[in-house]
């Protein structure tokens, strides 16, 4: 689980955007949402099953990103990656890793990336990409070159959220235009089930 070191990066970058006055609220309970237990329970799932496949990443991309603090220290525990890029529409998700990261004196091994992911086409130019927010945006297909790991779910009650929720990982896979996985597994929880799975296009 998130060691004490983390839980310690945790604390000091809450308590600096609370004292803050470049931090309204909304930000504040969005960053805190973001190292709730079930989204360190889907992500270690996710990060676990990425190393069982591979340790060592060039280039990774995160879309739909949030502030991506959480999978950045499970990433770095479980693997070795180069460089990051953090692709979020939210300029709001992108001032929280950054503080994140100025709060703890953390190296930046990383970019950010303000637009919609449905915008963006370099996708060939990394090994990893990253979706666990696929239930909030459109399908965007697999191409030839990067190992894709996705997940969604079946939480239909954010209607103004979820706009794309799946019923399975058959489902997640053929509309993100995966031919071949290494992984597809649902993590049941209380109120939805969480799909994933782990691919390329070939």
């Amino acid at each position: 689980m998130i060691n004490e070191k983390v839980l310690g990066r945790f604390a000091n970058t809450g308590f600096h955007m609370f004292y803050s006055k470049g931090y309204n609220f909304k930000v504040i309970s969005s960053f805190v949402e973001s190292f709730r237990p079930n989204q360190i329970d889907c992500k270690k799932w996710l990060v676990e099953e990425i190393a069982n496949i591979n340790m060592n990443w060039k280039k990774v991309l995160v879309l739909g990103s949030w502030n991506g603090c959480l999978l950045y220290e499970l990433m770095n525990e479980y693997c070795d990656v180069e460089y990051f890029d953090f692709l979020d529409a939210d300029e709001s998700c992108h001032k929280q890793r950054d503080a994140y990261f100025e709060c703890n004196e953390m190296y930046k091994n990383y970019s950010n990336i303000t637009m919609d992911a449905t915008d963006f086409s370099d996708y060939s130019s990394y090994d990893l990409i990253i979706n666990t927010s696929c239930e909030h945006m459109k399908d965007i297909p697999a191409v030839y070159g990067p190992t894709y790991a996705l997940q969604s779910n079946d939480y239909r009650n954010i209607k103004d959220q979820h706009i794309n929720c799946v019923d399975s990982e058959r489902e997640l896979k053929v509309r993100n235009n995966l031919t071949g996985l290494y992984f597809s597994g649902t993590k049941k929880l209380s109120n939805y089930n969480r799909f994933m799975v782990i691919g390329y296009y070939h």
